[in-house]
């Protein structure tokens, strides 16, 4: 694929699922409170206080049936939206409208943390565990001047391993070896939080177990709290921009060499069972409740290989995202970390969702990755009034049909196909950043979980499809109809 027409690809498939153009809004999308203040329109379902009928489950109560399909095509045959979905519920009779806030960052929460996954384990600083030796530097500096004298002219390697690209990379590592000390002298430290240089409270230092992991704790602009630990050894020290990802993903949209599902079950070196019981012990270390397993994948770790600019994988693993429950029912889990801001002008302070991710190999422990996690508040009303399946298809099919057909005010785009192929009924949290931008409700939602296709209206006729795991793909407030966007959070 040409540069340009990636760079095209790459735009489009970022604003696949936004609305955008210039088309008016339809008359029946009606803006309506998304915030605390949304509750003053909920009603508690009164269905239930007649004691004598039979209760009856969300699937009759709603009109839900098992499986949901439909297909439109607009635009004169250019828009296909495709629907063919299973419609998964929670086992629950009822949903209600909860409050939650973000848990403030202190140095109670951090010795949780530190206690729960290292507590008699030496720390140091990270500033001083992680320098680079001058022979480290050195080492660096050889393998470039390597490169650059297999292709003196810097064509034909790639953009990284362009001559600018390591003249710029050489003079780095040439400065660096300059200062950088004969040893590394580690200086130890208490896993204590202080003021960064942004003035945000955080901790950032290396944890000596068998083999060493970084650990870091911090408040930010959109996450209240951010916990990250992750395994340091010779591999992750050795393939430095390296990092972990979704099998499915890095499959379907970074690179085709990855082993086959079969293939990577039988060389993943550990059981699915094995990897979920140490990731629940971690859970439980930290002082994590009521969150399960809301979504897993096989993870990879990958690298780009310097030489050839290849992305290789050098270790394998299993990737679990934990959701909170809310009784039997999920808050339910999607690619989106919310947060987002409306425009890039925005004075607004974000707050992203809940998210606990762990990653382990077979190896143990590879990444913990926790951030911005609730604190439950009242129930403002206990079951909540719900609409029936068939209003919430209409908004769907009304508001997904304006939605895909916006993308065809893009010129680069030939054709446009968008594939719903999963319907879900959990809970979701929504705020209003512009009254209280870390407190909100828990409400439930309709998540509409699917890929896209596309051609590009060029020579080549370019194709691309875009299939991410947990991407959804539209959401619908189940309680009053009104259209959450996933990556604002509202």
């Amino acid at each position: 694929m040409k540069r340009k027409n990636a760079g095209i690809l790459a735009a489009l498939l970022s604003g696949a699922v936004l609305l955008g153009g210039c088309q008016e809004t339809p008359d029946s999308v009606i803006v309506k409170p998304k915030g605390k203040e949304a509750i003053e329109n909920y009603e508690e379902d009164k269905s239930r206080e007649d004691s004598s009928e039979k209760q009856q489950g969300l699937r009759e109560k709603l009109g839900i049936p098992e499986t949901f399909q439909d297909k439109v095509v607009l635009e004169d045959g250019k828009v296909t939206l495709t629907t063919d979905a299973v419609i998964e519920l929670p086992d629950a009779q009822s949903f209600s409208a909860i409050e939650v806030s973000a848990v403030p960052l202190t140095q109670e929460f951090m010795d949780k943390i530190t206690q729960g996954l290292f507590p008699e384990e030496k720390m140091y600083s990270s500033d001083s565990y992680l320098v680079m030796t001058k022979e480290e530097c050195q080492k660096k500096i050889s393998e470039i001047k390597a490169l650059m004298a297999q292709n003196p002219a810097g064509s034909g390697g790639g953009e990284n391993n362009s001559k600018e690209n390591l003249q710029n990379m050489l003079e780095q590592y040439e400065s660096a070896y300059a200062d950088a000390p004969d040893t590394a002298e580690k200086t130890e430290t208490e896993p204590l939080l202080s003021a960064d240089e942004s003035g945000m409270e955080a901790f950032d230092g290396v944890v000596e177990t068998q083999e060493p992991y970084l650990y870091r704790v911090s408040e930010g602009a959109g996450d209240s709290i951010r916990v990250r630990v992750s395994h340091y050894g010779e591999r992750e020290a050795a393939q430095q921009g390296a990092s972990w990802g979704e099998y499915q993903f890095a499959r379907n949209n970074i690179t085709s060499q990855i082993a086959s599902e079969d293939e990577m079950k039988s060389s993943v070196g550990i059981s699915y069972e094995d990897a979920k019981k140490l990731a629940d012990e971690k859970v439980s270390a930290i002082g994590v409740e009521d969150m399960e397993i809301g979504s897993w994948d096989y993870a990879v770790y990958m690298y780009q290989d310097m030489e050839t600019e290849e992305i290789r994988v050098s270790n394998t693993g299993y990737m679990f995202y934990y959701t909170r429950q809310i009784g039997n029912t999920p808050i339910t889990y999607t690619i989106s970390s919310g947060g987002g801001l409306e425009d890039m002008e925005s004075t607004i302070e974000p707050w992203t969702y809940e998210t606990l991710k762990i990653v382990v190999s077979k190896d143990g422990l590879e990444e913990l990755f926790y951030t911005s996690p609730y604190e439950m508040g009242k129930t403002q009303v206990e079951n909540v009034k719900l609409l029936d399946f068939e209003e919430i298809k209409q908004i769907y099919t009304e508001m997904m049909q304006y939605k895909v057909s916006n993308q065809m005010d893009n010129e680069y785009l030939k054709d446009y196909q968008v594939n719903i192929d999963r319907i879900t009924l959990g809970y979701a949290r929504i705020y209003n950043p512009a009254q209280d931008s870390r407190s909100g409700l828990l409400v439930p939602v309709w998540d509409f979980f699917g890929n896209s296709e596309m051609t590009l209206n060029d020579e080549a006729g370019t194709h691309d499809k875009s299939s991410i795991p947990n991407d959804s793909l539209f959401t619908i407030n189940a309680i009053d109809g009104t259209i959450i966007d996933r990556g604002l959070g509202y």
